[in-house]
């Protein structure tokens, strides 16, 4: 499934499949981004006051078989890059984040598409979205 999903992201068709993914949903600081955490049993997403996550995480878990392997990341708008001290991971969030989105909480619902290797995890999909707001914080790209 995570490689069919990768496809489609690659190729751009990722709207026109239904494919299983576990979707996190909820209001702004509510702690949708710890659960998401909590499957990796690693802090790897930016944290702050307001609104933090502004473009939606891909995030797949890939499961290593051997129990000693190292963890790393990938994101799939890096070529031929693994990510192995998981703050690079945040950084590079935050960075493509500011990248599409801007510095000054706007919100793009462009993905970041991030993949953790582990064999501290279960072979799944999941999606980080924005926190829902009862005010407009500020502007909507839409590239």
């Amino acid at each position: 499934m995570n490689k069919l999903q990768t496809v489609a992201a690659t190729v751009g068709a990722e709207n026109s499949l239904d494919l299983p993914l576990i979707i996190v949903v909820g209001s702004q600081s509510s702690g949708k981004s710890s659960v998401l955490e909590t499957f990796v049993q690693r802090d790897f997403l930016p944290r702050g006051s307001g609104i933090v996550t502004r473009r939606p995480l891909v995030l797949q878990l890939v499961t290593l078989q051997q129990p000693s392997a190292l963890e790393y990341g990938e994101f799939l708008h890096i070529k031929d890059k693994k990510f192995y001290e998981f703050r690079e991971i945040c950084q590079e969030i935050e960075h493509e984040t500011n990248r599409l989105a801007g510095a000054n909480k706007g919100i793009s619902k462009l993905p970041i598409h991030l993949r953790i290797y582990s064999p501290k995890v279960l072979n799944l999909t999941l999606v980080d979205l924005p926190g829902l707001t009862k005010i407009p914080i500020g502007k909507t790209y839409t590239v």
